[in-house]
């Protein structure tokens, strides 16, 4: 059981706190939180104030706490900084999965957070990416976050330069900040019927505010029809906590 927490301890393992040594911070970097989250680092060694600035030199929010503010550990949990995409959380938090375990393609997974997330929960998840140091970043963060979990199959692959298609068809399809409308277009057309598409991108706003993604083929312009119409379940376009002007969209085929 994935339980996220606010503590982190550079010291040694404590409480429900997530241990990652001062030396292996900025390689671990895709296993803090998000920037607008802020972190309580443990101060029980010296080297918690060389977290703190670490963190702060990164424009991170972070401050220290005391060690007997720690919370005691949930037997058999295991605590996370991380966090998975919001919206797909949103969504498995208020609606069951369209059948138990079921075969999940995280296409663009980067450094794997929603596909452990997804492999916590008991899904079959297969994770696409073409970077293969990212996928390596995915494969240790199921070893130290879900071990016991369905195993992951990470697949290195650059979806846009090849034919590569599932074996099977996925009943739930994850597609977060890696758009592409043939992309999609072909994500649909593996999914199951009765399946999921769970999406989000960056809008022409986003672009307007911040000059990116360059590409107009990685942003959605306001309104634009992606899939029927009677297929979308879900569909919210806004600012949200992170800054990003992004479209949010879940589809049912």
């Amino acid at each position: 059981m994935l339980c996220p927490t606010s503590f982190l301890s550079v010291c040694e393992p404590m409480g429900s706190t997530v241990y990652i040594p001062l030396a292996e911070l900025a390689s671990r970097q895709h296993e803090l939180p998000p920037p607008h989250r802020a972190v309580k680092v443990v101060n029980a060694c010296v080297e918690a104030y060389g977290a703190l600035g670490w963190l702060h030199a990164r424009g991170r929010r972070a401050h220290l706490v005391e060690p007997d503010t720690v919370p005691p550990p949930t037997p058999g949990a295991r605590y996370r900084l991380w966090e998975p995409n919001a919206f797909l959380q949103e969504i498995l938090e208020q609606h069951a999965l369209p059948k138990p375990a079921p075969l999940v393609l995280d296409l663009g997974c980067g450094s794997g957070r929603e596909a452990v997330y997804l492999a916590d929960r008991g899904c079959r998840v297969m994770a696409v990416d073409r970077l293969p140091d990212a996928l390596e970043r995915g494969r240790q963060l199921q070893v130290r976050y879900a071990p016991e979990s369905p195993p992951i199959e990470w697949i290195c692959v650059d979806l846009e330069q090849s034919v590569w298609q599932p074996p099977e068809p996925p009943e739930v399809v994850c597609l977060f900040f890696f758009f592409s409308r043939e992309l999609l277009r072909r994500a649909w057309e593996w999914l199951a019927p009765g399946g999921w598409l769970i999406l989000e991108a960056f809008t022409e706003t986003h672009f307007q505010t911040y000059g990116r993604p360059a590409s107009p083929e990685r942003r959605v312009s306001s309104g634009e029809r992606l899939l029927p119409a009677e297929c979308v379940r879900y569909r919210s376009e806004g600012w949200r906590e992170s800054e990003r002007h992004t479209l949010r969209l879940w589809a049912i085929k």
